[in-house]
């Protein structure tokens, strides 16, 4: 986790997000680094975890945890953290003829399909014997855009984040949190991306945005988080926000600094 993004969102390991439905966005830059974020102060505050991961291997995720002080191994192991490999899972539809298969992305090219096999694999992994969510709990997604490129509607998609919101922060005393990224590239048109973006920014309550530079590569800037706080559900009492920082990626930390701020420009 990096403890200068953690004081601009006031959150921290024994003070991790609760009743939050938090969007991850990136366009021209990559904003995976926001994933390992959310990730490692969750898994450092001893909270539960599960983790749908479409996008990269086990062990890339657990490369980078390593540096920032997690073992997923450990984790996993432990309990902790549920790991629903979501890559294998896609992978595998490719080689599945059983119509029985259990493979939670079975909706893919069926349209009497959804995602319910996937909610209910969350569902398992954060609830208590009677059902309910009542520690602080993340279900982080990897992204969610790797659906609509798998055919997957963006109904069915948005279907399953709602079940998951309903879940995990559906009240003011709701304690759980639901992280997802979404690749939102300018210079690519995909309506369907735009739509479920757009969707997704309307329902959350916390939403960053990395992009790069306009200017182009600066080996001092690396890009530019925007950081908007909403409260779409008109449960809680936070008023709108809006911040805007700059930032350097590290081998191990990122560093956040106001607009015209970098060490390049003093």
């Amino acid at each position: 986790m990096f403890t200068e993004l953690n004081a601009i969102l006031n959150q921290g390991p024994s003070k991790p997000p609760e009743g939050s439905f938090i969007l991850l966005s990136d366009s021209q830059t990559e904003g995976t680094f926001l994933i390992h974020h959310f990730l490692s102060l969750f898994l450092k505050g001893g909270h539960r975890v599960c983790f749908i991961a479409l996008a990269q291997s086990f062990s890339h995720y657990h490369a980078v945890g390593q540096k920032l002080g997690i073992s997923l191994t450990t984790a996993k192991e432990s309990g902790q953290l549920v790991y629903v490999d979501g890559l294998k899972y896609s992978l595998d539809l490719h080689n599945e003829t059983d119509p029985g298969s259990t493979n939670p992305l079975q909706s893919v090219g069926d349209k009497t399909k959804n995602l319910q096999p996937l909610f209910d694999i969350v569902a398992k992994a954060v609830c208590n014997e009677n059902g309910t969510v009542t520690t602080p709990t993340l279900v982080l997604i990897d992204d969610i855009s790797i659906l609509l490129s798998l055919g997957i509607s963006v109904k069915d998609i948005m279907d399953f984040l709602q079940y998951c919101v309903v879940l995990l922060c559906g009240n003011i005393q709701s304690v759980g949190c639901l992280v997802t990224l979404i690749h939102a590239d300018k210079d690519v048109e995909d309506e369907d991306n735009e739509l479920l973006l757009k969707l997704c920014s309307y329902h959350s309550n916390l939403h960053l945005h990395a992009e790069g530079l306009s200017s182009g590569y600066c080996k001092d800037v690396h890009g530019q988080l925007s950081i908007n706080w909403t409260d779409p559900w008109q449960i809680g009492t936070r008023k709108p926000e809006h911040k805007l920082y700059q930032y350097k990626i590290l081998d191990r930390n990122v560093k956040f600094f106001a607009p015209g701020t970098s060490a390049a420009v003093l």
